[in-house]
Order: structure tokens, then sequence, then C-alpha cells
């Protein structure tokens, strides 16, 4: 009897720990991906969870790393933390620096680690098309894995949505070529699914349709084993609106966002809206599963209108569809521009509501809605728009906003942190801060953090790039409080005598001393010897220099505005020449950088899609999205240039041409010749149709060296 009581309990054990290895597989795969020389010298087991906190503890033991964690989330925060703290070594959207240590380093005494956030959110729509609009799947797997490493669990996930779509609406009497004519182009779906636009940028293929929705239901599984929650697309009542023809009582028009018609929104009160909701989400099941717990998607973004419709209701009838289908589900809704209002919140079963509350480095409004009348919300960062160019992040009151929520009357309905920029190929110093906050109780010494930061982004310790980053604290990544957003560069500007911004929301006007921030890049260029191999160094060397010939364009556009002003000839030549000599040097410059080339994003572009048709679509949108964004029928739009990028081929061919018309012709002007006004906005719209011819210029050592003493002079 005792025999066979051991032989139960030995197999219950193998049992045990046959689903402990086989749970953290997707974890051991992506040490394999990312730092295969640890591939036999990490173990993982799993912890047994006594409360609610997530926590992880690290060990070394006769040459093995031993993690142990109470999931597959936290296990891989766990690797991150080893890698960062001990083998100074990370990933980033901006170069990895993950190549092997000589000798495995040693936990003295075994660390634990509590992660008191039980969500770290990432992702905003427009991320999906300013950043990720032509992944591969080899695109998919680096941003997975970065965001597991970085403790993200909870991210949005609306790719493969046009199948859903084209699923539901063919139920419903629409044709394909309403359907075609309803789903965006591959670089505008974020805008689609808020509820902003139809069909622009379109249509799309079959193929393409078909390919997103296989490319999803990849990304679920990889994100499954990772412990990555997906926030899925909700039927929120959003509808084509060619559902007008047949069922006009059933459906709200929205009106206009900017110069584009929105789609109309079913009356959520309706027996139509409901029978839809049915629908789509039976669609979504058999495409992508049941286990799906948080669904995106709001109602009357940045506009739109209720008519007569009982906002309350409304709300009610939406999470009453999700919990229909998915019981115990989430509504993910966005903290933005005023929404959600107190009528949609009224009615709602609050413990399935999360805000992600946008903006939280320059706004309290989690604190002056009382956290949305004490809805569950997550504290996050925008941080960047359009994926433009330009060194930015309130790095002190981001540190100083998390720790004062925290200890605030609503830290109840705090449930974690969370990134949303539009675009996430900049800055990952911010995106690290904000990341790093759930392992802390305190508030964050951004300083001591910076020294942790360098160390494990350059993969030493260096005196000179510290003091750099001192620097760099209270000059771009200052906290002034009434600058909100990057300092855009004049250089991807439109043409004009009083250029303030590049973007119609942006801002031109530096915040930060230019000098100093110049002394701090020379401090930062005295390492460079010393990291000539480092990718990660290296990308931040050329956003740096990149920075300072941006503020020297600055003020070289000022100098030849004056000269302007002053109708004198011979000072316009002069300063207009200088100006037209920095933005090509720029393009020299961002010429011999992996970051910031237009060829990145076009190549991606070119290889989007199956068929060659997807192809040229993809290039389209991706030239589109630069330049005039939309709509290609009305010069007045204020969206032109709001994606721009100063990028080495984008300053050459199309910015320096758009300030070489307005040069020619102010050159007349200052004469006293009257002349017309170029055509910027049909120029753009040119350049996107046509292919673009450029070849980098390549720089040797000597040239190359002479151009960044020119740069820093």
């Amino acid at each position: 009897m005792k025999k066979h009581i051991l032989l139960l309990l030995s197999f219950w054990l193998t049992t045990v720990m046959g689903m402990a290895d086989n749970r953290f597989a997707g974890v051991q795969s992506l040490v394999d991906r990312r730092v295969p020389w640890l591939k036999d010298k990490v173990m993982f087991e799993l912890l047994p969870q006594t409360d609610k906190v997530e926590t992880f503890t690290l060990a070394t033991h006769d040459g093995k790393l031993i993690i142990k964690a109470t999931g597959e989330n936290v296990a891989c925060m766990g690797l991150n933390h080893y890698l960062e703290d001990y083998c100074h070594r990370s990933m980033s959207h901006m170069g990895d620096n993950l190549g092997p240590v000589n000798r495995l380093p040693e936990i003295t005494s075994p660390v634990t680690r509590r992660v008191d956030m039980p969500l770290r959110y990432a992702l905003n729509y427009c991320t999906f098309n300013y950043t990720m609009s032509f992944y591969q799947w080899e695109d998919w797997e680096h941003e997975l894995d970065w965001m597991a490493l970085h403790g993200v669990n909870l991210m949005l996930m609306p790719i493969g949505m046009e199948k859903v779509w084209q699923n539901t609406l063919r139920k419903f009497g629409v044709t394909d070529l309403q359907i075609r004519n309803f789903i965006p182009g591959p670089g505008y779906t974020a805008w689609w699914l808020m509820g902003n636009l139809e069909g622009w940028g379109g249509p799309v293929s079959q193929t393409f349709i078909d390919g997103q929705a296989q490319m999803a239901r990849r990304l679920l599984g990889r994100m499954e084993a990772l412990g990555i929650r997906p926030v899925m697309q909700g039927f929120y009542g959003m509808v084509s609106r060619s559902i007008r023809d047949r069922h006009a009582d059933a459906v709200i028009p929205q009106g206009m966002w900017g110069f584009f018609e929105r789609p109309d929104i079913l009356k959520p009160t309706g027996k139509l809206f409901g029978d839809m909701a049915d629908v789509y989400y039976h669609e979504m099941k058999k495409l992508y599963g049941t286990n799906l717990k948080y669904f995106g998607g709001d109602l009357f973004h940045e506009g739109g209108l209720t008519g007569t419709l009982n906002v309350s209701d409304c709300g009610l009838a939406v999470q009453s569809a999700m919990e229909r289908h998915f019981p115990g589900s989430t509504w993910v809704l966005q903290g933005w521009s005023g929404n959600p209002k107190p009528a949609l919140l009224a009615k709602l079963n609050r413990e399935k509501v999360l805000v992600v509350d946008l903006f939280g480095e320059n706004s309290e409004v989690w604190e002056q809605t009382q956290a949305y009348g004490g809805t569950p919300f997550i504290w996050c960062v925008v941080s960047n728009f359009g994926e433009q160019c330009g060194m930015y992040g309130k790095l002190q009151r981001i540190a100083l906003q998390i720790d004062k929520v925290r200890h605030s009357p609503y830290k109840n309905c705090l449930k974690g942190v969370g990134i949303m920029p539009e675009g996430i190929n900049n800055n990952p110093v911010v995106y690290d801060l904000v990341l790093h906050a759930p392992m802390t109780d305190g508030k964050i010494n951004v300083e001591e953090w910076l020294r942790s930061y360098i160390t494990y982004r350059y993969g030493a310790f260096n005196e000179d790039i510290y003091a750099a980053w001192l620097i760099f604290l209270q000059t771009i990544y200052a906290s002034v409080p009434e600058k909100y957003g990057l300092p855009e560069s004049v250089f991807c500007a439109r043409p004009g005598t009083k250029v303030v911004n590049t973007s119609s929301w942006g801002v031109r006007a530096r915040y930060y001393d230019m000098d100093f921030f110049k002394e701090g890049v020379k401090r930062f260029m005295k390492a460079r010897a010393a990291f000539s191999n480092s990718e990660t160094y290296s990308y931040d060397m050329f956003d740096l220099l990149r920075q300072v010939q941006s503020d020297k364009g600055n003020r070289a556009y000022d100098d030849m505005i004056a000269a302007i002003e002053a109708k004198d000839v011979a000072r316009f030549e002069r300063t207009s020449d200088r100006f037209l000599h920095l933005l090509l040097r720029q393009d020299t410059l961002l010429a011999q950088s992996k970051g910031f080339t237009l060829d990145r994003w076009l190549g991606k572009a070119a290889c989007f899609g199956k068929t060659e048709g997807d192809r040229a679509l993809a290039l389209k949108n991706a030239k589109m999205q630069l330049t005039f964004w939309g709509p290609d029928w009305n010069p007045n739009t204020t969206v032109h240039d709001y994606a721009a990028k100063e990028w080495s081929g984008m300053l050459k061919t199309l910015y320096y041409e758009e300030w070489k018309m307005f040069v020619d012709v102010w050159r007349q002007r200052v004469r006293g010749i009257e002349m017309i006004e170029p055509d910027y906005y049909g120029y753009q719209i040119a350049w996107s149709k046509k292919p673009v011819n450029y070849t980098p210029v390549k720089l040797n050592e000597v040239q190359m060296e002479a151009l960044v003493a020119d740069i820093l002079r």
C-alpha cells in the first residue's frame, strides 16, 4: 500500500512538473530566439501564487539561471530583469543589445520581485498604422518578445478585423463591392476601427483580407504563449454607410471627421444592432476562438453625433452584447478628448469596464473625473504623435505622476500603467521608464534609474554617457508643463513664412536650451570609440545628431524669414542657401543610419502582401500616409504632414524640393516680382503616385567625422 502511494505521488509530481515545463514553453522559445547563449542555462519553475500579486524569483545554481514565476508573463519580466541588471543586456525598438556575456553572472542570494500592478498595457490604435502597417511575421515576433520582456500583459490587437466585418456584412445583404468600399487600405485601419472614416486607402483584395486573418491567428497564438491578453475590437455599432440603403431608420449618420465622412452607427437600442452584434461575435469566435476577455471600441470618438440617442442606453447595449457572447468580458475604453462621458458610463457594470487614460504625462483627467466616476483605469502615456522623429518625453513628470496616482484617493481604481504612442520607433527611454514602474513600490528616482538604463542599453556604464543623459534630462527630456509634444522639424513642414508647426496640432518652438543640449551631445560623442560596435549607441547617436541638426534648421529658418521681412536680397540668398544646405546635410547624415531612412519604410510596404496588386496598394498607402495623408480632393486637409518623417530620402526627394520651390518664389518676391504660390498639396499627391528615385550618399569614416564635427560646431 505504501509503495502504491509513493508511486502515485511520484506520478503526480512528474505530471505537475511536466505541466509547469509546458506552461513556460513560450518563454523558453523567447530565450531561444533572443538570447540563444542562455538556451541551456535557464530553467523555469512555477511559483505558487499565494495572493493576487504576480511574483518572480531569480537565483543561480551550478551555472544555471533559475526563474520561478507565478505565470508566463511575469517569468518574462524575471528574464528581462536578469538581462538588464546582471548581464547589462536589453531589447528595444531602436536597436538591440543582446550579445552573449563572457560568463553567466551569479546571483549571490535569491532575488524576489512582486509586481503590484495587475495590468501593463500597450499600444494605441494609431501605432498599428504609423509603425506597424506593413509588419511581417519577423517584425511581429520582435514586437511581441519586447512586449513580453517588458511585462506587457494586455495589448491592443485589432489585426484581422477585416475578415470579421466581411463575414458579418455579407449576412446582411451587403455586396462584396460595398464591403470593399467600407474596408480601408493597410495604412488606415486605425481610423476605420475608431469610426473616423471608411474605405480610404482601399479597396483591398480578398487575399489581403484572408492574409490579415491568418496573421491574427498566428499573433493570438504567440501572445497566449507569452501571457499577453489581446484587446480585440468589439462591436459598438459602427457600420458601413451602405446599410442606410436597406435600414435607413436603424442608423444615425455620424457626420464628418475632418474632410472624411464617418461610418454610420446603428441605434444601439434597435433590433438590427442586436442582430448584427450577434453575427459579429459569432464570426469572431469562428475565426479567433472563445478565449477572449477584453474588447475595445469607442462610441463618438473625436466627435460623432448622438442625435436623439440616449447615450446611457447605448453604452448598456454595447456592454450587454459583449457579455452575452463573452461572459465576464471587459469593455476597454479610451480616455481621450472628453470620452468616455459620464452618460456613457452611467448604466454600465463598472467592474467590467477599463479606461485607458491617455496622455497621463500631460493631464490629470483621472483626477479631474474622480477616476472616471469610480471606473477601473490604466494610467498611460502617449508621448509621440504620427511617428514623427523627435526626442521627447517628460521623464521626471512621468515618475511623479505614476507615484501620485498610486497614492491618490483613487488608487483602488488604478489597475496598472501603459504606453500608447501613436508611433513606437522612438524614445525607448520613455517606454522603459513607464514599464519599470510596476516593479517599484515608490517614486522612481530618475537620475539613479538612468544609471541602470544606460548600463543595460549600451552594455556598460560610462561616465561621459551618464553626464550627457543628465543634460538630456534638463533639455529634450525636460518636464516642461506647457509643452505637450515633441519639437517638430521645420525641414518637414509645409513651406511658408509663418511656420509654427509641421503638423496641425504640433509645436516647432523649442522648450529647451539648444546650446546646452548640444553640449550634452558632445559629451555623449566622447564615448563613441568605446561603443563603436554597439547598435543601441549608434541608434541614439544618429538620433541625437539629427536633433542637433534639426535645431540648427530651426534657427536657419528664422534667419531666412527675417531676411524676407527685411526685403534684403543678399541676406535672403545667404540664409536660404544655408537653410537648404542644412536640410541636405541632414539627409546625408541619416543615410548612414539604420533607422532613419525612407527605404526602410517603403521596403516593408513593397513586400507587404501576396500579390503584386496588394504590394502596389501598400506602397501607395505608405507614401500617402507620410505626405498629404488624405483626402486627395481637398487641399485644405488638416492632416497633411501629420506623419512627417525626418528621414533620409524623404528630406531629399520631398522636403528639399518643396523648400526649393519656396526659395525660388521668394527669390523673386524679395525683388518685388509677384509670384504664384506653389501647389505643395498637389506636389505631395504627385510624389505619392510615382516611384521614389533616390540613391543615398554613403560616407567613408573620414567624411563621417567631418560631418559630425560640422553638426556639432
